[in-house]
């Protein structure tokens, strides 16, 4: 044991003892507020997207009269309402509408959404698609927390105290996922 004499040993015990003991006043109003939660982007879960092929060929030909889009959406923000908006060909020098919509709720403070984003086109239809044109398409869906405005541009931004007494813009968020394909008019589908 190390030799020292007993005044040096009272003084390291009453030095630990204050020490030990000694909590570090702090300013409350530095601790008081919580910053806001900002807005974080949504996302398509890529892994999960159906169909799994990028490149799709031979549509309305064959046993492909049919097809459907499915996008599985997850958004770290659990309260938004997420929406899918669906594009075949969209010419973004020539806006337009949608050629479909999903409303994704949210759900159970779940990050990844149990309903999915989904576009069904069916060669046999009467109904108008673009993919029903025999060449060469593009399928887009566009996921947004907020809502789209000219063409495809994300609108929402709303206006957050920052903590150093200034604001900030907090942005909507946009998600992309592209499909190509080729359609045929072989005729096995009319």
């Amino acid at each position: 044991m190390l030799r020292l004499p007993a005044m040096n040993w009272v003084g390291l015990g009453a030095a630990a003892w204050i020490l030990g003991g000694c909590v570090i006043p702090q300013d409350e109003s530095f601790l008081s507020d919580i910053p806001q939660q900002r807005n974080r982007p949504p996302r398509i879960v890529e892994s999960q997207a159906q169909p799994t092929e990028r490149i799709i060929r031979g549509y309305g030909s064959g046993d492909q009269c049919k097809l459907t889009f499915e996008a599985i959406l997850e958004d770290p923000d659990v309260d938004d309402r997420l929406i899918a908006y669906w594009y075949v060909d969209y010419d973004p020098t020539r806006p337009r509408s949608e050629d479909a919509r999903n409303v994704i709720l949210a759900n159970n403070s779940k990050v990844i959404r149990d309903d999915r984003a989904t576009f069904q086109v069916s060669f046999d239809s009467a109904d108008f698609n673009r993919l029903n044109v025999p060449g060469d398409h593009i399928v887009e869906v566009v996921v947004t927390d907020t809502v789209l405005v000219n063409g495809r541009e994300p609108d929402g931004s709303s206006a957050i105290e920052l903590s150093d007494g200034g604001t900030g813009t907090d942005p909507g968020y946009t998600a992309t996922y592209v499909w190509f394909v080729r359609t045929e008019a072989a005729g096995d589908c009319l």
